[in-house]
């Protein structure tokens, strides 16, 4: 397992340089940006004064292409909420690049550590480099490492301090469509602490984020929730790249299917995953680091609109299933599904979306039977 983790991290990694060295580096490829971009300029017009303007496509466009000294191709938008807007702002003192290589390496540095809180040994730090989404998030300095560390520390701090997990949890918020399963999950188990923690710290943050960025920037946010879901459902101005879909529903847009269609296909996956985890979550037989691997999977599997860059979930789900299949056991197939996974998410950075639509219901699925199986045996 070590050999093939190792090889994939090589092979993730230099996926990632070849991407960007001709795109922000060399200069070889023109017209392309990473979609820190966005976060960048959300932060230097924060820091001008004008923090509002970040959801106005043409003004905020006008600051990214200051930040990257050139023109390019089409819109980056920002789409987050001043929670968010809040975080990254400090990044926009330094340059775009050398800001992002600082988001990256802080981000991933954490995201790292919680793998290795959750599995103390260097295949689990092999695992967070082996991850094909951590190339895309190298590409495109995008929100995964920090999303897939808030998960891992909430799930670690659930049982013995829930409101330390609740608090983590409330750092989710910033992408809250990603994560609207685990909320309903919580309560449906009746972990009250970690749900309140998790509520007063989500408050906090939006009262923070108000009081440095003022009402306007809110409603301006308000405001452009109508244009980003039409984009993000394709009968807006830009239209969304369906191969970045790593779900039910962004896959079968990918297919040519309409967004009703797709969001009814989507509706029927979620629920049935929400039922599956609301009964392990209530299962007093099933161990807490199976829960945990069950809520990240499904959190993912449930989710209206994931891409491939925010599958970086998936390995903390990974992490807690094979630290539960240390204490109590694996079935025979299961960590072979695993290695596929894994194998099958770095091939489809070549030829995209390939299996990354399938892998959180994929690895829902697996964990799931393979519990039932030990369980029963």
């Amino acid at each position: 397992m070590t050999i093939l983790l190792g090889a994939l991290a090589l092979i993730n990694c230099g996926f990632a340089a070849l991407l960007i060295w001709p795109a922000y580096v060399s200069g070889a490829v023109t017209g392309q940006i990473p979609d820190f971009a966005a976060f960048w300029a959300a932060g230097a017009m924060t820091l001008e004064g004008t923090p509002a303007l970040a959801y106005d496509w043409p003004a905020h466009r006008t600051a990214e292409v200051a930040g990257l000294g050139r023109e390019f191709d089409g819109w980056m938008p920002w789409h987050y909420p001043p929670t968010a807007q809040v975080l990254v702002t400090p990044l926009a003192v330094l340059p775009l690049f050398p800001a992002m290589a600082v988001w990256l390496a802080v981000t991933g540095a954490l995201f790292l550590w919680t793998c290795w809180r959750i599995l103390p040994d260097r295949c689990a730090v092999l695992a967070g480099f082996a991850a094909a989404p951590t190339a895309l998030t190298l590409v495109n300095g995008q929100m995964g490492f920090l999303l897939a560390a808030a998960m891992g520390l909430a799930l670690l701090n659930l049982e013995r301090m829930p409101v330390r997990a609740g608090t983590v949890l409330a750092v989710l918020s910033i992408k809250p469509h990603l994560v609207a399963a685990v909320p309903l999950v919580l309560a449906a188990a009746g972990r009250w602490r970690a749900l309140a923690a998790g509520a007063l710290g989500t408050l906090a943050l939006a009262a923070a984020s108000w009081a440095l960025l003022g009402g306007g920037t809110w409603a301006a946010f308000v405001t452009s929730i109508e244009r980003t879901a039409a984009a993000f459902t394709g009968d807006g101005a830009v239209v969304q790249r369906w191969v970045m879909g790593a779900g039910a529903y962004g896959w079968l847009r990918y297919q040519g299917f309409g967004s009703g269609t797709a969001l009814a296909a989507q509706g029927i996956v979620s629920l049935a995953v929400l039922w599956l985890t609301v009964r392990a979550w209530r299962d007093r037989a099933l161990g807490a680091d199976i829960k945990a691997a069950l809520l990240a999977y499904g959190a993912l599997a449930a989710a209206p609109r994931v891409l491939s860059y925010d599958l970086h979930i998936l390995v903390i789900g990974a992490l807690f299933q094979v630290r539960h299949g240390l204490r109590a056991g694996f079935a025979w197939w299961e960590l072979w599904l695993l290695a596929l996974a894994a194998v099958g998410a770095t091939l489809s950075l070549v030829a995209p979306p390939g299996a990354m639509p399938v892998l959180a219901v994929v690895l829902f699925t697996g964990c799931w039977a393979a519990r039932r199986g030990i369980t029963a045996g």
